[in-house]
C-alpha cells in the first residue's frame, strides 16, 4: 500500500513539474471591475504569486494572489489555476447626497471628496496559456472578491490578461 502511495505521489510530482512554461510575466489585465497592470511570478513549477495594480475612475487597488497551476491533458502550454489572496486600496465617493435639517429647512449637500479605505479577500479561477515560440502569455479568469469597507459586500469580476514573459 505504501509503495502505491509513493508511486502516485511521484507521478503527480512529475506531471505537475511541467505545469508552466515561463518564470515571470508582466502585462495588462482587462477586467470588468478591475483593470490594470498584472505581474505573475512562479515560485515553483506549480505555484505562483500574482500581483494586480488596478485603477479606475474612482478606485485604486493593489491585489496579491497565491495561485496553484495544474496542467490540462493534451493541451500543450495550457494550464488551469486556482488561488486566494487579498486586496487593499482606496475608493472615492462621488454623487452621494446627504440630507439634513436646520431650523425647519431641509438641505441637500453633495460630498465629492470622501475617500474610504477598502480591504478584502479574493479568489481566482482561470486558464493560462503560454504561446509557444513567442514571449507571450494569455489568461482568462474569474475573480470573486469581498470588500470590507462599510460592511461586507461581494463582487464578481472576470478578465483577460496579456503578459510579456521572461
Amino acid at each position: 500500500m505504501i509503495k502505491k502511495i509513493i508511486f502516485a505521489c511521484c507521478c503527480f510530482i512529475s506531471v505537475n513539474s511541467m505545469a508552466q512554461d515561463y518564470k515571470t510575466g508582466l502585462g495588462i489585465r482587462f477586467g470588468g471591475l478591475n483593470s490594470g497592470i498584472t505581474v505573475k511570478h512562479f515560485i515553483s513549477p506549480t505555484s505562483a504569486w500574482e500581483g494586480i495594480l488596478s485603477f479606475s475612475h474612482r478606485t485604486f487597488v493593489i491585489t496579491g494572489l497565491y495561485e496553484k497551476h495544474f496542467p490540462i491533458k493534451n493541451a500543450t502550454g495550457l494550464t488551469g489555476f486556482a488561488g486566494v489572496g487579498g486586496h487593499l486600496g482606496f475608493f472615492r465617493y462621488g454623487g452621494h447626497y446627504f440630507v439634513y435639517k436646520k431650523r425647519g429647512n431641509v438641505y441637500y449637500t453633495e460630498d465629492r471628496n470622501a475617500t474610504t479605505l477598502i480591504a478584502g479577500l479574493d479568489g481566482i479561477l482561470g486558464l493560462d496559456y503560454k504561446i509557444k515560440g513567442a514571449p507571450l502569455n494569455v489568461a482568462l479568469d474569474i475573480k470573486p472578491f469581498i470588500d470590507f469597507a462599510d460592511s461586507p459586500y461581494g463582487y464578481f469580476d472576470g478578465a483577460l490578461s496579456v503578459r510579456f514573459t521572461f
